[in-house]
């Protein structure tokens, strides 16, 4: 844990006074006149941008809660409990419509972090301070903005591409009109190309946690990777596996011996990381509730039953996807029955010959879980950061993107089974066909990082979200879902935003 890094959100209420807690996405009235009246023009200005757009990742709108929540319960690795909020039953049993809450928050979550993002591009450069450093904070802006752009695209298909800080008074700004999902890519990787550019490969001890050129060089090529899967271009595919192959030669990032230190608050930032979102319990408190802080919810929701909400499980399906001898399962679910957790009799890891005796709804994720020692309470959130893009994804990725462009070569062998090997697992059979590989490579994602919000977009980008829900008695539209809607609300707020097919 970086408490330095972690205290980013301290700085939310400078963050209120620049960009406003509680306005519109993309309505920000009388905001500009009051930022460029008092701020930006010293280096810690400058730094309180940055921090400002760091800090909506771990708001309960994105990383903090919701939007962990909404991929998971629309992937079949999990599945809902009566606890479970109407809206998100909703939304995984296809009968929500675009006044769901859910899409709002992501929405208004992400547009709430471009709008800072661009408020310290549009800024920092007018700054008097040292032009290295400023440099280096402009590439964490350009991230941040790539970032939540990514999220966007992703979900919404086109979205308005905003790309400086908008002025209210010209109608043509305020309420502007989708752009097209090409373009939005287009600016995504961009962004992350500029930002590749200007941050460091690493930092010193008090801005660990922050983005670095490792991780602008990861989301540009996995954001190369999801266009190439829309649109078959081999192309984007090369390209990807290229940068890809640039960050395992680099030999800054490895496989970390214990897979738990990706999911629990021992060994954050670690070398398996390429970026995460810091979260801590010990400031800010009352930005949820009285004792949350900054603290996670996701293991609120997700967390163990009896001690958590238990919103969210995981579903008889992802356990069993597992292979015998597998050691990441007893590493991402808990089992019921027998043990202690946090001091009281509710669940334990248990054997292999005794986890398929149980009922599904005796499962619990593992992930983002403290141990032991009394330090999860459900009256609180977690400090334990989520990893959005680790080590072991890049190799997966890695090894579909060289699969998609050439077959499956032995560079993409290696890189999968390196990922197996630390799961105990035999390598993969040589000699498999593309398509025999391409399964391989999409059951390893499963059990290398399920629970961890990517199967559902993995599912969309794949086209193969109608065939694996529909098989497990879920509904789903093939014209409709693979699209968010665009969100009521918004379309309220400006009539120029078009709807998405279906919606």
């Amino acid at each position: 844990m970086n408490y330095c890094m972690k205290k980013i959100s301290t700085l939310l209420l400078v963050a209120g006074l620049m960009a406003g807690c509680s306005e519109k996405a993309l309505d920000v009235q009388n905001v500009n006149e009051l930022t460029t009246d008092n701020y930006y023009k010293t280096e810690e200005d400058a730094m309180k941008a940055v921090n400002a757009a760091y800090a909506t990742l771990a708001s309960p709108e994105l990383y903090s809660q919701m939007i962990h929540l909404t991929q998971e319960l629309m992937s079949d690795e999990t599945s809902a409990t009566a606890s479970t909020s109407p809206s998100l039953v909703q939304m995984r049993e296809a009968e929500a419509d675009a006044s769901n809450e859910v899409f709002n928050f992501l929405w208004s979550g992400c547009y709430q972090g471009v709008y800072r993002s661009n408020l310290a591009i549009s800024r920092i450069p007018g700054v008097p301070m040292n032009e290295d450093k400023k440099s280096r904070l402009l590439g964490e802006a350009y991230f941040l903005r790539g970032l939540y752009y990514f999220t966007l695209v992703t979900n919404f298909g086109d979205v308005p591409l905003i790309l400086k800080v908008v002025d209210v008074s010209n109608p043509v700004e305020k309420q502007p009109s989708r752009t097209a999902t090409a373009q939005v890519y287009a600016a995504i990787l961009k962004d992350f190309e500029e930002a590749e550019k200007r941050l460091p490969v690493a930092y010193e001890e008090d801005d660990i946690g922050r983005s670095t050129r490792g991780a602008a060089k990861g989301f540009r090529a996995k954001a190369l990777l999801y266009r190439a899967n829309l649109t078959n271009n081999q192309a984007d595919y090369a390209a990807s596996a290229q940068l890809f192959k640039e960050i395992i030669d680099s030999n800054v990032y490895n496989l970390m011996p214990d897979y738990r230190d990706n999911h629990t608050n021992i060994n954050e930032n670690n070398r398996e990381s390429l970026f995460e979102v810091q979260f801590s319990t010990t400031v800010d408190p009352g930005a949820f509730c009285d004792e949350c802080g900054t603290g996670g919810l996701r293991p609120l929701e997700m967390g163990v039953r009896g001690r958590a909400y238990n919103n969210v499980i995981p579903s008889e399906w992802y356990v069993k996807q597992f292979e015998t001898g597998d050691t990441r399962l007893l590493a991402s679910v808990f089992g019921p029955r027998g043990s202690k957790f946090d001091g009281l009799d509710y669940f334990r890891v248990l054997e292999y010959d005794s986890w398929f005796d149980i009922k599904p709804t005796d499962y619990a994720t593992r992930k983002y879980q403290k141990d032991a020692g009394n330090e999860f309470d459900w009256t609180t959130g977690s400090d334990v950061n989520i990893r959005l893009l680790r080590f072991a994804d890049v190799l997966l990725m890695y090894a579909e993107a060289v699969n998609s462009a050439q077959g499956p070569t032995g560079e993409a062998y290696a890189a999968v089974n390196r990922v197996r090997e630390r799961a105990d697992l035999k390598p993969l059979d040589p000699g498999l066909s593309k398509a025999a590989f391409m399964d391989w490579i999409m059951h390893e994602r499963v059990v290398e990082l399920g629970m961890e919000g990517h199967r559902w977009r993995d599912l969309v980008r794949w086209k193969k979200a109608y065939l694996e829900l529909t098989s497990k008695g879920r509904p789903f539209d093939e014209k409709k879902h693979y699209l968010f809607p665009i969100p009521a609300k918004e379309r309220q707020l400006n009539p120029n935003l078009t709807q998405n097919p279906g919606w």
